[in-house]
């Protein structure tokens, strides 16, 4: 629990220090802040309804993110759908935005603006199953 609750605790931080960033147009830095918030939320949701913040061997993040919404509560479509969003993100906001130095308005920002909505998914479920 108490892991699970820093998670929560490190995404809502990184989360604030991103939209502080992305309100500057320090679109690189706001970008990386933003995908650590998403990547500390979806941790403390595999944390909790997987016992483990990491895939096991020969299992890819995507299929773990996506087991973790399922046994949160999810149906299969929409965990898929969220899985798919954190995929996104890492491959968008970490690889393209930050390390690639590319921001694209167009692919980006929706991401960013999705983030604050997919914490809170998150936190709603942990609370559930509380």
């Amino acid at each position: 629990m108490e892991s699970v609750d820093k998670y929560l605790s490190m995404a809502n931080e990184y989360y604030r220090l991103g939209m502080k960033l992305f309100s500057r147009r320090d679109y690189y830095d706001a970008a990386e802040k933003i995908w650590a918030s998403v990547k500390a939320a979806t941790l403390a949701l595999t944390q909790r309804f997987l016992g483990r913040t990491t895939p096991p061997e020969g299992v890819y993040w995507r299929e773990f993110v996506t087991d973790a919404f399922i046994k949160a509560g999810l149906s299969r479509g929409e965990a898929e759908e969220r899985a798919a969003y954190f995929i996104e993100v890492r491959r968008g906001l970490h690889g393209d935005c930050f390390y690639g130095l590319i921001y694209e308005e167009i692919e980006h920002k929706p991401l960013i603006e999705k983030a604050r909505e997919y914490i809170s998914e998150i936190r709603r479920l942990l609370k559930g199953s509380v």
